[in-house]
This record gives C-alpha cells, structure tokens and sequence, in this order.
C-alpha cells in the first residue's frame, strides 16, 4: 500500500487550483488548498479529487472520511512507527481542526509532518498495511 521514508519533494510550493478534481505533481501545504477551497466556493470538505504525485505538507491533521483511498503513498518520516502519526478523535465522532477529505485518491504522493485521523478501522487498516521504515 504505501510506506513511511523521509519524502524527497520539491523545495518550493507550487500554487493549484483550489477547486480541481484532478490535481497532478502539485506541491502545496493541505491547510493552504483546504482554506483556498472554502474561499473559492467549494466548502469545508476536499470531496472528489484526486491527487497525483504531489508533494503535500502539514503541519496539519488530515480526517480521512469515506471513499477515500491511499495508493503509494510515502507517509513520510514516523520514527519507525506509523501510529506515531496518527490521532483517534476522542469521542469518536468528530475531529474538529482536522482538514476533512472524502472521495478522495492520494496516487504516489509524498506527506510531510502530516497526522491522519479517522475512523478505529481506519486507523487499524493503516497500521497494518503500511511499511513502516526502520
């Protein structure tokens, strides 16, 4: 599925359209797309894209909701630990400041300083199938 390594991205970010569907070797901070989204008239959820090749930084807690799915990722750094980047909402509904994304496909992207929350079964898919450097 994926695996977590130091990402070796572009050094500078490159600006994309907020409201794409399909957005390819973009290099931007999730934060920085999710507040363009709202801005430009698409809400509070990135819903329908996919992301390919892109270099996508944090700081920032991504909510992983429905639909949404992960094909070669490079988590990034995680000492060795893939929980070590990953956050259970502690009510178990809702992860308020995390930046929402549903229907959504990450195809070789590369994370930076990116947590990930979601749902138990979620969280547990990933700390399964994800290689952990280390």
């Amino acid at each position: 599925m994926a695996a977590d390594q130091s990402p070796s991205g572009p050094t500078e970010s490159r600006p994309v359209d907020p409201l794409a569907t399909e957005i390819s070797g973009g290099h931007f901070a999730l934060f920085d797309l999710y507040r363009a989204n709202i801005q430009n008239g698409g809400g509070a959820i990135l819903e329908g894209r996919t992301f390919t090749d892109c270099f996508i930084e944090g700081p920032a807690v991504m909510l992983v909701l429905e639909g949404t799915h992960f094909e070669g990722v490079n988590f990034g750094p995680t000492g060795g630990d893939l929980r070590n980047i990953l956050f259970r909402p502690m009510s178990g509904q809702r992860a308020i400041g995390a930046v929402p994304v549903r229907n959504c496909t990450f195809r070789n992207c590369q994370f930076h300083t990116l947590g990930i929350t979601g749902s138990d079964d979620l969280l547990q898919m990933l700390v399964d199938q994800v290689a952990t450097a280390g």
